[in-house]
């Protein structure tokens, strides 16, 4: 299911770079040559949706752009490399996650290219943490762009509304991730507040091989109600270990975003990844038709009223688990 999402996203792209046609570097969105965009990308439906987002808004606004688009592979060994090939072709750059986003800037820092080039960046969950801009208000450096911090708070008061006497939640991700680390915390914090008083027990892995192990030891610990999964590359790139460890046993599980919840786990509150990356390219329009300066761009993000509620009733069902009516209503259901 998630591949078959995957490559419905990638053929959008392939069709707006099509469509907005391929030809020498350009300055801006004029009728001239297409300008040239360097996008790193790891291979994530969720961070393709950001992609076809992005692209889909530039065109939208007349500027016609040659997409030169670059996929790590699964070690990320050549993702150093990919930067700095990028960097060398490109003014123009879009970073698709965070660990993408700081190999894009150092390649920047270390081409000496910094009063040159623009870095946006999008589906970065704390871009400040993670070195991209200075404060929220940004004001300094060649960087801009939009985070995908979820609505944690939110998503945590779903298992509440699920299962009203929860005591023990659960939360899995991977070690490396700086941005599930980030939202791990946050998530802990909700979950110890006094109106929800939620132990929290977290585990991390390692990397794919190890994610079976873990959730299993996680789904065996006594008394577990629930387990919440921050959005996190590693995993969404094996949801199949998350739900062969908790099927049939009767714990619900609380995805990050919409396209994890496609491969483990119950229901969540989603941001919507297309109009992040329609956000981002906003951005981008700004700077290509020389309104603002990337330093001169704030920090932007999705609302909570920009989220969705989604839940996923076969895997429910198949964990042993029924939701409650008062969350199904406001859900919609996903194959």
């Amino acid at each position: 299911m998630k591949k078959s999402l995957f490559m419905g996203l990638a053929l959008t792209t392939m069709s707006i770079v099509s469509m907005t046609g391929c030809g020498n570097s350009g300055s801006g969105g004029g009728q001239g040559d297409a300008v040239k965009i360097g996008i790193l990308q790891p291979n994530h439906p969720a961070l393709a949706a950001a992609t076809s987002g992005f692209l889909s808004e530039i065109a939208a606004n007349g500027i016609s752009v040659n997409p030169i688009i670059r996929m790590p592979n699964a070690q990320g060994s050549d993702t150093d490399s990919l930067a700095l090939d990028l960097v060398s072709q490109c003014d123009i750059l879009l970073g698709v996650g965070t660990g993408v986003s700081q190999k894009l800037k150092g390649a920047v820092e270390e081409k000496g290219k910094e009063e040159k080039a623009s870095l946006l960046f999008t589906a970065v969950t704390d871009p400040v943490a993670a070195g991209l801009i200075p404060s929220p208000e940004n004001g300094s450096g060649f960087c801009c762009g939009t985070t995908d911090m979820n609505p944690i708070d939110e998503q945590i008061d779903l298992i509440k509304e699920c299962i009203p006497d929860v005591d023990k939640v659960g939360i899995i991700y991977t070690s490396s991730e700086l941005n599930s680390a980030k939202q791990a915390e946050l998530a802990i914090e909700r979950m110890q507040t006094p109106e929800l008083g939620i132990t929290p027990v977290v585990k991390t892995c390692t990397g794919s091989a190890d994610i079976f192990t873990v959730a299993s030891a996680l789904a065996d610990e006594d008394g577990l109600d629930a387990i919440y999964i921050p959005t996190d590359n590693v995993i969404a790139e094996n949801p199949g270990a998350i739900s062969s460890a908790v099927n049939g046993k009767g714990i619900l599980v609380v995805c990050g975003e919409e396209s994890m919840l496609k491969g483990c786990g119950s229901v969540t509150k989603s941001i919507n990844y297309t109009e992040l990356g329609r956000k981002t390219g906003k951005m981008a329009v700004q700077i290509l038709k020389g309104l603002k300066n990337a330093k001169d761009i704030p920090l932007e993000g999705a609302s909570a009223e920009e989220c969705e509620y989604v839940m996923c009733l076969a895997n429910a069902a198949d964990a042993g688990i029924v939701l409650p009516d008062s969350v199904k209503n406001k859900c919609r259901n996903i194959d």
